[in-house]
This record gives C-alpha cells, sequence and structure tokens, in this order.
C-alpha cells in the first residue's frame, strides 16, 4: 500500500525547495503550471515483474498529481498507452495493471474532487488479443463520473497517437497548455506520444534520468521534482518564437553560453548526498532500494543545470 502526503508537508517542503532555486512567488507561479508527465522505466527501475511494475507506476503518478493538486496547479497530462504499444508482447501486463488501477483512481478521485479525463482512441477495443471486454467503455463512464469535479484535472493519454490527436485536435481547444514536459530515462520525446503543437508549443523540457516508478521515488523527492519543473518553467518562459534582447543581454548570454560553457551542478534537499568522494571516499551509506538518488536536467538560456537529491 501507499500513504499519500499531507498538505501541510507538502506546502513545507515545496517552499523550501523554491527558496533554494531562487523560485520567487511559487505558490504564485505554480497555478500557472501544467506539467505533461512522460512515465516511463517501470520495467527497469525495481525488481517488479509484470503488471506489478505497471500498477507501481501508476502509483506514481498518482502521488505526482496529488501533490501537484495542493499546492495548486490546475491539470496535468500523463501518458499511458500509445497505439502500438497494443503491439508489445508484454501489453496484457499493462492491461491488467490499467484494470486493477481503475478502483484506485475512482476512489481518489471521489475522495479529493478530482477531474478524470482520457484522451485517445476510446471507440477502438483496448483489450489484448484474445480478451474480452469493455475497458474503454469503462474508461468513458469514469470520465463522466468525474466531469463536475473541480479541484483538479488529471489527463491520461490512452490508446493515443499523434495522428489520432491531429485528426481530433477540435478535442484540445478548450484543454490546458502545457508548460513542461517531463520525461522519465530517455533524453528524447517519442513523437507518438506528443501533444498537438497548439498544447506543447511553448513547452520546456525537464529530464529525470531514473524511471516513474512509486516504490524508489520519496514524497521529498516528489516534490523537489515538481519544484525543478517549476523553475524549468521559468526559465524558459518567453524564450521561444517572440523572445526579445534587452540592452547587453545578448552579450550576456553569448558569454555564459559560448565562452563560459554555463553548467550548474547542485544538490537540493536534506537527502542529498554522494556515495563517492572525487578520491574514492565513502561519505555515505549506499542508498537502499526504497531511497535511490535522482538526478534531473533542466536548461535556461544560458545551459544545463543538474540537480541530484
Amino acid at each position: 500500500m501507499f500513504k499519500l502526503p499531507e498538505g501541510e508537508e507538502v506546502l513545507d517542503t515545496f517552499l523550501a525547495a523554491c527558496e533554494a532555486l531562487r523560485i520567487e512567488h511559487p505558490l504564485e507561479k505554480v497555478r500557472k503550471m501544467v506539467i505533461y508527465e512522460m512515465t516511463d522505466g517501470m520495467r527497469t527501475s525495481t525488481d517488479l515483474e509484470g503488471s506489478e511494475a505497471y500498477v507501481d507506476g501508476g502509483i506514481f503518478s498518482l502521488r505526482l498529481f496529488h501533490i501537484l493538486r495542493i499546492l495548486g496547479s490546475p491539470a496535468c497530462y500523463i501518458n499511458v498507452i500509445e497505439e502500438r504499444h497494443r503491439l508489445r508482447e508484454n501489453y496484457p501486463q499493462i492491461y491488467d495493471a490499467l484494470k486493477r488501477l481503475y478502483v484506485i483512481y475512482d476512489d481518489y478521485a471521489a475522495k479529493f474532487n478530482v477531474r478524470l479525463r482520457f484522451l485517445g482512441d476510446l471507440d477502438s477495443s483496448i483489450e489484448p488479443e484474445g480478451v474480452s471486454g469493455h475497458f474503454a467503455q469503462d474508461l468513458k463512464k469514469l470520465e463522466e463520473k468525474t466531469k463536475n469535479n473541480s479541484t483538479f484535472t488529471a489527463h491520461f493519454l490512452i490508446n493515443y497517437s499523434l495522428d489520432w490527436a491531429v485528426k481530433n485536435e477540435a478535442l484540445f481547444q478548450l484543454l490546458p497548455d502545457v508548460n513542461v514536459t517531463v520525461r522519465h530515462t530517455k533524453l528524447q520525446c517519442p513523437t507518438g506520444m506528443m501533444l498537438p503543437p497548439s498544447k506543447s508549443d511553448y513547452s520546456s523540457f525537464v529530464y529525470v534520468q531514473q524511471g516513474s516508478s512509486s516504490r524508489t521515488w520519496t514524497d521529498p523527492q516528489l516534490i523537489y521534482l515538481v519544484a525543478l519543473a517549476l523553475r524549468s518553467m521559468m526559465l524558459n518562459e518567453a524564450t521561444q518564437y517572440l523572445k526579445k534582447y534587452s540592452s547587453g543581454e545578448r552579450a550576456l548570454v553569448r558569454s555564459k553560453r559560448e565562452a563560459e560553457m554555463y553548467f550548474v551542478h547542485e544538490k537540493l534537499g536534506s537527502l542529498s548526498f554522494r556515495v563517492f568522494t572525487p578520491e574514492g571516499k565513502i561519505t555515505a551509506p549506499p542508498p537502499t532500494p526504497h531511497i535511490l538518488r535522482k538526478r534531473v536536467i533542466i536548461a535556461g538560456i544560458f545551459g544545463p543545470e543538474i540537480y541530484e537529491f
């Protein structure tokens, strides 16, 4: 089982992290932040097997948007199944995990007044080959059941593809724009799981080296991730298409990016430690399987910033 953090714990940890990250007025700014959480790495981040690994990934997503809701973010997007996932040999395990997570998400939405929306081709069957059922219709019923919930909206991409989204772009017109894309394990964004440009064109990118496995992320680590997503949003705000340079700014950017090769590598939070010093001496016990170190990379106009916690 899992335990969700209380509001005061989330708020205190978030504000401390934002102070360390030099983010002013974070609670005002987080209300404008919409994350696209691109989960990955469930099979490799733990020793969990089969559908258990994907249930664990589903709990990770729930814990993340629980924190976002507490902090005042209005919505998020989460990738679940791309259309081609149904061709994978382990798709029955993914499908089984979704069936098991259904009740958990249903209960959470009712308890915390959260709206659940599902984006993708739900007019087609999403059952594995040889399996009968109508799970897509169950998802539609859950969406209808939660449509009037108002504290937060979680959008899940299920049986989704960019091709489908482009053909159905009218469905996205009233949905919120994404301003931060968080990608786990792979330093790339698969085209098939991208949102339409009208929703994501001004999004900054956050790379997380570790997988989206709930059992390897503590509550403070998830809160640090949200704070870093906010810093990424602030660093990259208004830098695409319409960027204007003030007097002397071009020279500053050129110096830091080109000559100084701007680079930040910082530790964040009370869980920070390095296992080895440059001399090879152990400075802290090796991390336990349940509190592994995390590495997050963001970037602004000067260059990359790496944070470990």
